[in-house]
């Protein structure tokens, strides 16, 4: 992918070119190299190479031998570590640094005087190289839209100091040219960052003067001009660019502030305060709202919290119209025709067809109207209750008046057979409503929550967010921008670092000083540039669960029916199911996969464990297949312990605290069986080391009790969760002499 030229790398390789030229002739050539190692962090290597090589040719082929050397050996280093792809830390760069100057060090040595020069020379371009990576890092690269940090502010003054001592050397025709640099750059400053801004950049370039002339006269002037242009930049800046020429004019008039060239070097000043002003308004309304107005330009938290509380009203809303609906499909789940409607039915269908013609119908219908009625109900009645009826349930009231028994049992079959098809497909659909509305009424809850997580009182630092960017900085990660956001309990830090910069060690590990707890990497996510990434971080849970398994199928068989699944939720709790599918191979396999793949998706959907199960088991009964499944859930908050065990059908389970094991045992009926179902449900607290076991009946039933196999988890010296399953197992194995009689599965989780 090409990468776009910016306006930000042209305005570098301009800034970048010109320090160059300026400063090749400063310290034989140490800030130069300095700018050149900035470059080669921040700018293509190839073209600033060639800016740094051909810069040094006017400073004659000594000069262009030690840029080439230099060049050359950080050249090879770089491209040493970008084939590893490996990051160059701040100690490998000094080494390189080092290595790069050996050949300046030791080229024509002529006595230990000199050599001592050079050596100067190479520490200050050395510590003038890292200078030079934090200030292009943070005006080029990331852009001055983004706070500097406290290190970074300290490198750009130094930058700036260093870059007027360079061009302060310089004087054509008597001309200097530190006053048009300078006074453009204070005009500048303060139009776009404040008054402040503008009396730190005059003080550093007045220093850089002083450093190189040894005179005060430019350091005064910036001073005085600065004065004037804070003062008369509140009424005009045409009026603060008019000012600066009027301080040098009575400067040059009284003090002879620019020596022999007098008045002629008023043309600089002129010149700076001329650009100042033909630059249109636009241009530096613009830079007053790019530079440094994070808070501005992104998202603020202000804005953030409205946001969030419109995102809670439509939640809220939405939880409303889940719940009407819920409401409505158990409100159209009643009313189909009751089994005493269904019997008068049948009696009034023999009436009209069987006895319409018949001879007797007067005696029956209206002598003995009640006994007639009464005797083909009870009839009516079998044939609805078992779904068919015999002769030997005609009653004899009607088998000794009757000619047409046989027909009157033949129509109350059919019609109860009509009646039983109506109802089988009733309460399908009845069922498919009250599925629905089970999940309709989870979906209300799970939005409920999610409105509350929206309403509850954001806290966002912004003391802490400055300085999480200035350390991630100082440790070498470019940060553009972070936020520290604090919902109750729930604390979560997002800070957006370049992607080549990318190391969460380290990040968590600054991040975890700055909150004074330990943080952890939880996600990272991609940023609408490729150049940067969004990191989140939340709260280590307190507690690590590792867990080990171990299976065997039924004898004879090749697939398990126990299948088990280990998952995590967004809240810090860690899921371990397992699901028993009644009987075994291929068909025990199929339903228990899927039972264990609904309740994995409904887990991680952040539905609460009654809608969960509720929402299965009707899946199940709904079923033909006649499988059932028993359930063992273990669900464990990693941040306090607390362990939820669920149990619909399961086995046993044991938990072991110390030294101490306890059994968990449940009393419901597997899932599939009942429509209505309730889960058995204990909670126990554990701690760091304590431990449990969930089972199969397959394993439970290869013991005479549970003490059995309790006494074999409490006696155990193992502590990996695996060694402990495949003993237990293993067991269970040799009591049955190693033929399982069922599908047999261990799974053993420990809080580490």
């Amino acid at each position: 992918m090409k990468r776009k030229l910016s306006a930000n790398t042209v305005l570098m390789y301009v800034a970048y070119t010109a320090l160059i030229v300026i400063s090749g002739g400063t310290f034989d050539g140490a800030l130069s190299f300095g700018l050149f190692v900035g470059a080669l962090y921040s700018a293509n290597p190839i073209i600033a190479s060639l800016i740094y090589v051909s810069g040094s040719v006017v400073f004659g082929w000594t000069s262009l031998l030690h840029a080439g050397v230099r060049c050359a050996v950080m050249l090879v280093c770089w491209l040493i570590h970008r084939i590893a792809k490996r990051k160059i830390g701040k100690l490998n760069l000094l080494a390189y640094l080092v290595l790069s100057n050996v050949f300046y060090c030791v080229y024509d040595f002529q006595n230990y005087f000199t050599l001592f020069d050079r050596i100067l020379y190479i520490a200050c371009g050395i510590a003038f190289s890292y200078v030079t990576i934090y200030v292009f890092r943070a005006v080029f690269v990331r852009g001055l839209a983004y706070r500097p940090a406290l290190d970074e502010m300290v490198c750009i003054s130094l930058f700036i100091v260093a870059s007027s001592y360079c061009l302060s050397q310089y004087a054509f025709w008597g001309l200097e040219p530190i006053y048009l640099v300078a006074t453009y750059a204070v005009l500048f400053s303060a139009t776009c960052f404040g008054s402040k801004t503008a009396f730190v950049c005059s003080a550093l370039f007045g220093l850089g003067n002083l450093l190189a002339t040894g005179q005060y006269d430019c350091c005064v002037f910036l001073i005085i001009a600065t004065l004037t242009i804070v003062m008369c930049n509140r009424v005009s800046r045409f009026l603060s660019a008019v000012s600066v020429v009027a301080v040098d004019v009575l400067f040059t008039y009284f003090l002879h502030l620019h020596g022999d060239a007098g008045f002629l070097a008023l043309t600089l000043t002129f010149a700076a305060s001329l650009i100042f002003s033909v630059i249109p308004n636009s241009v530096y309304n613009y830079a007053r709202d790019c530079s440094c107005g994070t808070s501005d330009r992104y998202l603020t938290s202000s804005v953030a919290k409205r946001l969030s509380d419109n995102v809670s009203r439509r939640l809220y809303r939405l939880s409303d119209i889940f719940l009407s609906m819920k409401n409505a499909f158990f409100s159209m789940s009643s009313g189909h025709i009751t089994a005493e409607q269904a019997q008068a039915a049948i009696v009034k269908q023999c009436s009209e067809e069987i006895c319409r013609d018949c001879e007797q119908r007067s005696r029956c219908w209206r002598q003995e109207l009640a006994k007639t009625e009464q005797s083909l109900l009870s009839l009516a009645g079998c044939a609805v209750k078992r779904g068919k009826c015999t002769i030997l349930d005609v009653p004899q009231t009607l088998s000794v008046k009757c000619d047409r028994v046989s027909a009157v049992l033949a129509e109350v079959n059919a019609e109860a057979q009509t009646y039983r098809s109506y109802m089988e497909r009733s309460e399908q659909a009845d069922n498919g409503k009250v599925l629905l509305a089970e999940q309709m009424g989870g979906v209300s809850h799970l939005l409920m929550e999610v409105a509350s997580d929206c309403k509850n009182k954001t806290a966002f630092s912004e003391d802490k967010e400055r300085e999480l960017v200035e350390r991630l900085v100082f440790h070498n990660i470019m940060c553009v921008g972070a936020n520290v956001i604090d919902q109750g309990d729930k604390l979560t830090v997002v800070a957006t670092v370049a992607k080549h910069d990318l190391d969460n060690s380290v990040i968590e590990k600054v991040a975890s000083g700055l909150v004074k707890q330990t943080m952890i990497v939880d996600k990272t996510e991609q940023t609408d540039s490729a150049s940067w990434i969004n990191v989140y971080l939340i709260a280590k849970p307190r507690y690590d669960i590792v867990f080990g398994i171990s299976s065997v199928p039924k004898d004879g068989n090749e697939v398990s029916g126990d299948t088990h699944t280990v998952t995590s939720t967004d809240n810090g709790k860690r899921i371990i199911a397992l699901c028993d599918g009644m009987g075994s191979g291929d068909a025990a396999e199929k339903m228990s996969s899927t039972s264990i793949s609904l309740v994995e998706s409904f887990y991680r959907a952040g539905f609460d464990t009654d809608v969960i199960l509720s929402c299965v088991n009707r899946l199940l009964t709904s079923a033909d297949n006649e499988v059932f499944c028993a359930v063992d859930i273990a669900v464990i908050d990693a941040y306090n312990g607390l362990t939820d065990f669920i149990k619909l059908g399961a086995s046993v389970g044991l938990v072991k605290t110390g030294d101490k094991v306890e059994i968990v045992s449940g009393s419901s009926l597997p899932l599939g069986v009942l429509d209505e179902m309730t889960p058995s449900v204990t909670q126990k607290a554990m701690g760091k080391g304590d431990c449990f076991v969930l089972m199969s009946d397959g394993v439970a039933d290869c013991f005479a009790s549970p003490n059995d196999i309790a006494s074999i988890f409490a006696n155990v010296s193992l502590n990996v969760p695996q060694s402990i399953a495949e003993v237990i197992l293993s067991k269970a194995l040799k009591n049955v002499k190693n033929k399982a009689p069922d599908d047999m599965t261990v799974i053993v989780a420990k809080l580490a």
